[in-house]
């Protein structure tokens, strides 16, 4: 028994270097994939990636600050949310269909999907307890730099989304 532990650590150690080799090569060629598909895009396609990269990484975050004391202490508690699920979900789909995908349907999506998130931003805003939290006061709820930034983000995401299906429009127009 203790031949055979041995023998496998022995293979085990051994193959360590082809291993490193494997993740080294698909490293290199995930990389030049990457740089290859950056250099094909179009200016305002990759203004456009990186907000909707942006998007998705802003949605992960707390947006609200709560302070809350226990026992004469003070404490600030971050929330996130309570559709926060529908912001993710929607900040990805949107991110893989668009950055990496085009066609008339995903205009579509895009286009309908980010009016509803704004909607709901905008509605949220103004009647926080429908679609941001509904277990605090929410006079005691502070906005975070992050939901202001989403909600920035999600504008020009829809701006520069608009106008990179124009541009593209134009270039499929002239070839």
């Amino acid at each position: 028994m203790f031949r055979s532990i041995a023998d496998y650590l022995f293979f085990s150690i051994q193959s360590i270097p082809i291993i490193l080799l494997g993740w080294v090569h698909l490293a290199k060629s995930g990389s030049i994939y990457i740089f290859t598909f950056w250099n094909k895009k179009a200016p305002l396609d990759k203004v456009f990636f990186i907000l909707l990269f942006l998007q998705l990484m802003l949605c992960n975050f707390s947006w609200f600050r709560y302070d809350v004391t226990f026992f004469d202490m003070a404490e600030t508690v971050y929330i996130s949310p309570k559709w926060n699920f529908f912001f993710i979900l929607l900040s990805l789909l949107n991110f893989f269909f668009l950055g990496f995908w085009k066609t008339s349907w995903i205009r579509i999506w895009f286009f309908s999907t980010q009016l509803m998130m704004l909607i709901i931003l905008l509605w949220g805003y103004l009647e926080p307890t429908r679609y941001f939290f509904d277990f605090l006061n929410p006079s005691e709820i502070h906005y975070r730099v992050t939901f202001f930034a989403f909600v920035l983000i999600s504008s020009l995401t829809f701006l520069f989304g608009y106008l990179s299906f124009q541009d593209e429009d134009k270039r499929f127009e002239m070839s």
